[in-house]
């Protein structure tokens, strides 16, 4: 449309500064009408320029409402009687343009006035350690910092608040540049290096017109100043490159949802600084997200329902935008309760449908970037969405696109999600020493999981999905069997079911431990979903194949239920051998991972028959072994002694060296249990002697030995000779990547390190709790609580002491096993 071109339903004067005012304040059509006190309609009808002339009491309230300065609330009432600036048909002169900003073209302001910075929204809540972040990174003159995150995480507020800390410290205070870069036309450099020159002071009817000209003024304008500057909404660094201050004293806060990676150290070098550092936003923490919601809800009405409140951070993900949303509907609505809305959003095909209010949308915000993606990209957050498990990598991705073996193009689709804020970075694991390192993963939020289940059902037939899902699965399975390779467990594996190659190789034992402990809930899922569609066949194999590397991290699956499934497949196929092994393993699950010894014993009882049945006498000694298990944790210390010398001359027999090995030991434990420390320890340093290599094949034969070794010291009362065999076989466990050995090892050190009084204790206790919480070692954990609450009983901290203790007796909770049972007594005993 020409500017001079008569056009009776061009814009009214009034609605278009107040439309921009309200963006500028960073509020939606709901805030603003609520805080104003006027109807959202209302509201919505003024900024259409549907009211014809509109009250000085609602002009005044709106203009308090946004927090205007004199000037600019000045600016607003006098719109009102200049009706429209268009309409008249007369032409607009070319000094009252202002480059690139078409509502104040409309307008035909001379000057536009200074882009305030957007007032911080009411509900601002949390992100403390963001600011303090931001506050040590602006200190230098130069910085420049890239804030970005997903949409609706809320980067523009952040960097509004850090950038008005700076701005009381700075001379020349802020400048706000909106450069629009999720709109369907950004700002041009062009215009937003004019709204600088502006804002610097200089006239805009003495604006050069090229932008190289305008480039020099900028700098020229900028070399004496020393301000901060906000970038907001940037859409890539081409578009930031040009405005970054090339003199001066500037710090640079640029909000975006891409990472703007290649905005380089050499663009911020002109600067002054030595490069360009990011902050990632991610989802506020349960107490922040609470208080965002009183906030706006009042914290009365969110006390009346707080199990509601908490599932309705759950369901919001933590995402500032959608709780405002779901903030901003109660507030609206007086009668309803938290539970009132949560039935409106627990359904996840309605949930999108129910996070809006007035212009404000959380699928909207999704959408925008949807569209920035390319056809790869969005295909793969589509597909993405449909896997019920975070922790996604570029051999998913492949997966899912149907790529062939060369990761490059799937690899380049996973770093265009990051990039666009789509996917965040699953953390690596805390306890890097067990093997638990997840570098090279990602994940969705759960509200961009359920967009994309949208665009999938709109966008992808359901045989395309489900090919997805499949191609996914299978690639999932076919690597744990290359993983389970590396773990041969006593018996050879019966090849049911031929898996194509793996994709993702592995070059030692190790790396195939930390891909399986990174893609644990994968394999869950896969597993689940294979005997879910009753794939007998493929559920022997991949069980069979992944039975060693339970003996190394005994909680890395549910594997009660996935040794169950083993077994009844067997039992499909009508296979006793494999049966036999199952039901082996099932009893495993119940011994160490559930602490259920009871139920382990019929199992064990059961393979042994099936082994003697079918004439395995190997299977039948190893069925014996794990009967000494079960019936040592049953209390049951005789029978298991038994057992185990029974097995030991088996094994003997059969010269099976491992299955002797570990006879031997179990010896010892039930020697040490049945008050004989002393007889124990001889028992596990003759093992450990007798081992042929224990530096070398039999180093976990040596760990297993050492530790037992530790804990009759312990109870012959040797406590600093007990730290010496612990820590020796922790090392031991460290380097052969044995997370279960670590647990177990640092467990048992914190405990004895406690009752030393030594200075190293509260820290061994500490890294003792994270490891074992993130291992799923329940028992181990415990013990190392009980260890801090030891500490804090020395040092008569009553309260302190007794959290611990009782934080240990809830993680025994349920549990008849012999060491459950032990732990329980020591901690009744303080």
């Amino acid at each position: 449309m020409s500017l001079g071109a008569a056009d009776p339903d061009g814009p009214d004067v009034f609605a278009v500064l107040l439309r921009r005012y309200r963006r500028a304040a960073g509020l939606s059509q709901q805030q603003l009408a609520q805080a104003a006190g006027l109807g959202v309609r209302t509201l919505r009808d003024l900024e259409r320029g549907r009211v014809g002339r509109p009250q000085r009491a609602t002009v005044t309230g709106l203009a308090e409402a946004l927090r205007l300065r004199p000037a600019e609330a000045q600016r607003l009432r006098r719109s009102v009687s200049s009706g429209r600036s268009v309409s008249s048909g007369q032409p607009v002169s070319s000094g009252q343009l202002v480059d690139g900003d078409p509502d104040l073209e409309l307008v035909g302001l001379t000057t536009p006035p200074r882009v305030p910075l957007p007032a911080d929204p009411p509900d601002f809540s949390g992100r403390g350690t963001e600011l303090d972040r931001l506050a040590g990174r602006m200190s230098r003159s130069g910085a420049v910092v890239v804030v970005h995150g997903p949409p609706g995480i809320g980067k523009t507020s952040v960097v509004v608040r850090a950038a008005r800390e700076l701005a009381a410290v700075l001379p020349d205070g802020a400048f706000f540049v909106d450069l629009r870069g999720t709109a369907r036309q950004p700002v041009t450099s062009r215009a937003a290096v004019a709204q600088l020159l502006a804002d610097l002071g200089v006239d805009r009817r003495r604006l050069p017109s090229g932008l190289d000209e305008r480039l020099a003024l900028y700098e020229a304008m900028t070399a004496g100043r020393s301000g901060v500057l906000v970038l907001d909404d940037a859409r890539d660094a081409a578009q930031v490159r040009p405005l970054l201050p090339t003199g001066g004293d500037w710090r640079v806060l640029i909000s975006s949802r891409r990472q703007l990676t290649d905005l380089t150290g050499a663009d911020s070098a002109a600067a002054g600084s030595t490069g360009v550092e990011r902050i990632a936003l991610g989802a506020l923490p349960g107490p922040d997200a609470r208080k965002l919601l009183a906030g706006v809800v009042g914290p009365a009405r969110l006390a009346a329902e707080p199990a509601a409140v908490d599932e309705l951070v759950r369901i919001c993900g933590g995402l500032p935008l959608a709780l405002r949303i779901a903030a901003s509907r109660l507030a609206s609505r007086p009668l309803w309760t938290v539970g009132g809305l949560l039935d409106r959003l627990r359904d996840s095909r309605r949930r999108l449908d129910g996070l809006y209010a007035g212009d404000v949308e959380v699928r909207a915000a999704f959408m925008v970037s949807y569209r920035q993606l390319d056809p790869d990209q969005r295909t793969a957050l589509r597909r993405l969405a449909l896997l019920p498990w975070p922790g996604y990598d570029a051999t998913t991705v492949a997966d899912l696109l149907d790529l062939d073996p060369d990761l490059d193009r799937a690899a380049s689709a996973l770093a265009g999600l990051v990039e666009a804020g789509l996917l965040t970075p699953v953390p690596a694991g805390g306890s890097g020493s067990a093997g638990t390192g997840s570098g090279g993963r990602f994940r969705l939020h759960d509200l961009l999981v359920v967009f994309g289940q949208e665009r999938a059902a709109d966008e992808d037939s359901l045989a395309d999905q489900q090919a997805a899902v499949e191609r996914v699965r299978t690639g999932l399975l076919a690597t744990v069997v290359a993983a389970g390779a590396w773990f041969p467990s006593y018996q050879e594996p019966l090849d049911r079911h031929r898996f194509p190659a793996a994709r993702t190789p592995f070059g030692s034992a190790s790396a195939a431990l930390d891909w399986c402990t990174a893609q644990r809930r994968a394999i869950t899922w896969a597993l689940r979903r294979t005997a879910q569609h009753q794939r007998h066949a493929e559920i022997v194999t991949v069980v069979d194949a992944i039975r060693g590397v339970a003996n190394r991290h005994h909680h890395l699956a549910p594997w009660r239920e996935v040794f169950q499934a083993a077994v009844e497949s067997a039992l499909a196929l009508g296979d006793p051998a494999a049966e036999a092994r199952h039901r082996d393993s099932l009893g495993f699950a119940f011994k160490y991972q559930v602490r259920q010894p009871e139920q382990a014993l019929p199992e064990h009882e059961r393979a042994r028959q099936l082994h003697a049945e079918i004439g395995d006498r190997a299977g039948y000694a190893w069925s014996t072994l794990y009967t000494t298990g079960a019936l040592h944790r049953c209390g049951r210390l005789a029978e298991a002694l038994d057992r185990a010398r029974l097995a030991a001359e088996l094994f003997a027999a059969l010269g099976q060296t491992q299955g002797a090995v570990i006879a031997s030991y179990a010896i010892g434990d039930i020697q040490r249990d049945l008050g004989h420390p002393e007889q124990a320890a001889r028992t596990h340093r003759e093992g450990l002697e007798g081992l042929a290599d224990p530096a070398g094949r039999d180093r976990v034969n040596a760990g297993m030995f050492g530790y037992r070794l530790g804990l009759d010291l312990v109870a012959v009362g040797d406590l600093p000779g007990a730290v010496r065999v612990l820590e020796q076989a922790y090392a031991t466990f460290v380097a052969e990547h044995h997370p279960t050995g670590i647990a177990e090892c640092l467990g048992a050190l914190s405990e004895v390190l406690a009752r030393l009084g030594s200075p190293r204790a509260v820290a061994v206790a500490t890294r003792a709790v994270g490891v074992c919480h993130e291992l799923g070692d329940a028992l181990r954990e415990a013990q190392a609580w009980y260890a801090l609450g030891l500490v804090a009983q020395a040092e008569q901290r009553s309260e302190d002491h007794l959290r611990c203790f009782d934080r240990a007796r809830s993680l025994c909770a349920g549990s008849a096993d012999l060491e459950v049972r032990s732990l329980l007594a020591r901690l009744t005993r303080q």
